[in-house]
């Protein structure tokens, strides 16, 4: 059966009292709006917001300090190295503070549209190191490096060895030495190799003349003796090796590779 109650209107029997809800108006006609837990977010979401400014500021202070010094970096590569254009230089990793507490970078990259070393005018210059330290004498645990030495930087070397007035000129691939004898044009075809840890030499691909290819051999003994055997030195610091070389277009590309060799040598060679 279903029961109906009526409540007497004598009844002094308290009814039970029904918990407030969420928006819903008390006695005293305000709204109570929210609760514990709503304060509790507000909480989180603050602390969160903190918690993401503290580390944008943190980026930002770290970025401008690696900017910093890589801005120095280059300023002093380009105090200690001649004729420098185009340089820059990229300290990777993050963070870069810790790496600067810790006193080594992990990696760092370099370029330069030119430099010279050594009397050597250098194009294209490409640095890879690392585990650089960042306290003299700024040591560097291994890195390589490459660069295209111009034709004209050549030219000196070549022409010192071989005592002819020697033009050098570099395309496809091939070095070509031209230079006049007997009244008639010479040119000679020549590909670089590596000879030696600071040292490349070149082997004769052929001789060219106003009537046609010949054989080296079939030049003056002096002067073939001399072409056969070129030699072109490269002043390379202690821990730097010459790993390859290949004609390119305007000189010949060399790339050397490094262990534990102190950065101030490398800009001194």
């Amino acid at each position: 059966m279903l029961g109906i109650y009526v409540r007497a209107e004598n009844d002094d029997t308290p009814r039970r009292a029904r918990p407030c809800r969420r928006h819903e108006r008390q006695n005293d006609g305000k709204v109570v709006v929210g609760g514990p837990r709503v304060g509790r977010m507000k909480r989180l979401v603050g602390l969160l917001v903190t918690l993401v400014v503290l580390v944008a500021v943190a980026v930002v202070a770290d970025r401008v300090a690696v900017r910093a010094a890589e801005r120095g970096a280059v300023t002093a590569f380009e105090q200690q190295a001649d004729d420098v254009s185009g340089a820059q230089i990229d300290i990777t990793g993050f963070p870069f503070l810790t790496q600067l507490v810790r006193g080594s970078l992990t990696h760092v990259t370099g370029s330069a549209d030119s430099a010279s070393f050594g009397g050597y005018a250098i194009s294209d210059l490409q640095v890879e190191a690392d585990g650089v330290s960042t306290s003299e004498p700024y040591r560097i645990a291994s890195g390589t490096a490459s660069g295209v030495i111009a034709a004209e930087s050549l030219q000196q070397v070549v022409a010192e060895q071989s005592g002819l007035d020697v033009d050098v000129t570099a395309t496809g691939g091939v070095l070509s030495l031209g230079f006049e004898l007997l009244g008639t044009t010479i040119t000679v075809d020549v590909t670089p190799r590596v000879s030696g840890p600071a040292e490349l030499a070149v082997d004769v691909v052929a001789v060219r003349t106003g009537l046609g290819t010949i054989s080296v051999d079939d030049l003056p003994s002096g002067l073939s003796g001399a072409l056969s055997d070129l030699r072109v030195p490269l002043d390379l610091p202690d821990g730097v090796a010459l790993d390859s070389v290949s004609a390119v277009e305007d000189g010949v590309r060399v790339a050397v590779t490094g262990t534990d060799v102190v950065a101030t040598d490398l800009v001194a060679s």
